[in-house]
């Protein structure tokens, strides 16, 4: 455990509040969820991935406010410690399908974001879900290589063309990722556009295969 997830610990301890609501829980609560939100997340346990322009998808959740609440909180309110959450809940999900993956590969955000931010959530949720299923998360396996407009708002024809030939391959993680079944991940999905372009600029590794695993999506 790196320092930073320490602090976070000692600032908020596992197992004592709700990731999503914050109220006092104790340590028997699954994910970290209180009773109430725990039955008001909209789980998703289809045992089939979603077909998506030839990209095979599956979702953990569909998306509301909970779910919502769950991601911002990691977001913008920078609780790390929920991305540990995340990880178990995607791990859980994945078991249900009974797929098997060789390495995982976040989507990733522009550099300047990122530095913004401090952190890529989608990188820190492959972290714990990497460790969960004993594989490696090859965090900075794909490049953001331009910035693009805010998604939100924008029609699908708009968000198509905001995010296109927005990614490439790292070439310094090529040969982790050649001939891989790859697991590419991220917290939300709207339209696909931005899942499609990121399996497009992993082709030139030549995966096995490319799943593609959002915390939660609306169909």
């Amino acid at each position: 455990m790196g320092l930073v997830d320490k602090i976070m610990d000692l600032i908020y301890p596992p197992s004592l509040y709700c990731s999503c609501c914050g109220n006092i829980i104790d340590s028997t609560r699954t994910y970290n969820l209180c009773d109430h939100c725990i039955t008001h997340v909209r789980w998703d346990a289809s045992e089939e991935p979603r077909l998506v322009s030839g990209l095979k998808m599956f979702r953990c959740t569909e998306y509301g406010i909970y779910e919502r609440t769950l991601i911002f909180g990691l977001k913008y309110n920078r609780k790390r410690f929920i991305a540990r959450d995340i990880g178990k809940i995607m791990a859980d999900r994945l078991a249900l399908t009974g797929m098997e993956f060789d390495v995982i590969v976040p989507v990733p955000l522009h550099k300047e974001k990122e530095r913004e931010r401090g952190f890529n959530q989608a990188a820190l949720m492959g972290k714990y879900l990497g460790k969960e299923l004993n594989i490696p998360c090859v965090a900075h396996g794909l490049i953001r290589c331009r910035k693009t407009r805010a998604m939100r708002g924008l029609s699908p024809t708009e968000r198509a063309e905001n995010i296109r030939n927005s990614f490439r391959l790292n070439p310094v993680y090529s040969g982790q990722l050649s001939g891989k079944k790859i697991l590419l991940i991220d917290d939300f999905y709207t339209t696909g556009s931005t899942a499609g372009e990121c399996a497009k600029a992993l082709q030139p590794c030549n995966p096995e295969d490319i799943v593609f695993l959002a915390f939660a999506a609306k169909y």
